[in-house]
């Protein structure tokens, strides 16, 4: 082939690089048409809720009221002083067992009170001398009235005889009045002195009594669990010293409001006690306080327990139990309220039915169904709190 000159060549690939473009440009189709919103609706899935569904069950439910109290000893005994002094001894500590009318607990002064019962007897001893006289001497004034009276009525004889003078027989008769004003001293002297021994009597007995409780026994058998002096103390009637009390013998005791009060009847009502999380037992209330606190408007309840978990003045939960009966049941979180009702979601075919109902007690997370729903029901127990009716339900397996 012949050779071609440069600006030739130079022509020819101009020409082919204007042309390119031109070639590589193809006609667009046309934009496609947006689809209608009605399309949309029907082409677009539903939202499909996962669930969990569930039967409503038949459980025990109870009318019932939770409380707190405390557990204390049903006997104890707050142990005082009964005379006032110094305290010489105390002859047990906290924690020490006592036996009822044996163990002695605590002594005050007690030689200040012998010194006491010493001088009482003195008193005693005196006051009968002083009677074994006053009796002596209206013997005495009794023999000397009986002689008065015996010359007063000679000397009226002689002298209706003519044979005494006036002031003879005047002289007698003075003298029989004499001796009998002096019997009847002597007679009140008797009475007096008869009172002073029944007064030093009651004095003695009184200091034996003082001397006898400067030694107090314990009162009952069980634990000392107070002690609020010590030896070298004044102590005084009335203070208390030491505290026993019987731990056989516990109760639970709490204060209830005041609208409970005809509902408790004690032998009949029931609580169940819980320490500490744990069950400790179900008892009956043996006592209701017979009056209503007028300030706090309650009253006090006590149920004798026997539970290893009742400590005097541990706190105590309980849960007083009124009347109980059977009935059809759902977890209370299925209930929910719309519109100022209560309802629940069930699935049928598949989607969600509000089904309005109407409740009653909740116990232990379970609400009662009184009406509304069928025991065949599949309640929506999980996933119902974004439902809308007639949305598509996935169960959970």
């Amino acid at each position: 082939p012949a050779m071609k000159s440069p600006a030739t060549a130079a022509l020819a690939l101009l020409a082919a690089l204007l042309a390119a473009p031109a070639l590589a440009q193809e006609p667009s189709p046309e934009p496609a048409q947006a689809p209608s919103d009605a399309t949309d609706a029907q082409t677009r899935p539903s939202r499909v809720y996962n669930v969990r569904l569930a039967a409503p069950e038949t459980r025990r439910f109870e009318r019932r009221l939770a409380v707190q109290g405390s557990f204390e000893s049903k006997n104890y005994a707050d142990l005082a002083a009964r005379t006032d002094g110094v305290i010489d001894a105390i002859f047990v500590d906290e924690g020490d067992p006592v036996v009822a009318g044996e163990t002695v607990l605590f002594q005050i002064d007690p030689l200040r009170l012998q010194n006491a019962l010493s001088i009482a007897e003195q008193d005693l001893a005196v006051a009968r001398a002083s009677l074994a006289v006053a009796r002596a001497s209206a013997e005495k004034s009794a023999a000397e009235s009986k002689k008065a009276a015996r010359d007063a009525d000679r000397f009226r004889r002689l002298h209706d005889d003519g044979k005494v003078t006036d002031n003879e027989y005047e002289a007698r008769q003075l003298a029989d009045e004499q001796a009998r004003a002096g019997l009847k001293v002597a007679e009140a002297q008797v009475e007096l002195s008869s009172r002073q021994v029944d007064s030093a009597s009651a004095a003695l007995a009184i200091a034996q009594k003082n001397f006898a409780d400067s030694k107090v026994l314990s009162p009952l058998s069980g634990v000392v669990t107070s002690r609020k002096a010590e030896p070298g103390e004044l102590a005084a009637p009335g203070r208390v010293i030491l505290r026993v009390e019987d731990l056989t013998a516990v109760e639970a005791a709490a204060y209830i409001p005041a609208q409970y009060y005809a509902a408790v009847v004690p032998g009949e009502t029931t609580f169940r006690l819980t320490v500490d999380g744990a069950d400790a037992g179900t008892f009956p209330v043996t006592y209701r306080a017979p009056v209503i606190d007028p300030v706090l408007r309650t009253f006090e309840i006590k149920g004798l327990v026997d539970s290893p978990s009742a400590v005097p003045g541990a706190l105590a939960d309980l849960a007083l139990v009124f009347s109980a009966h059977d009935a059809l049941s759902v977890p209370s979180s299925a209930v929910l309220h719309r519109a100022g009702a209560s309802c629940v979601f069930v699935a049928e075919n598949g989607r969600a039915v509000l089904v309005p109902v109407q409740t009653g007690l909740e116990n232990d997370g379970y609400t009662e169904i009184l009406s509304g729903l069928s025991p065949d029901a599949s309640v929506v127990v999980q996933g119902q709190t974004l439902l809308n009716p007639d949305v598509p339900l996935q169960p959970l397996d």
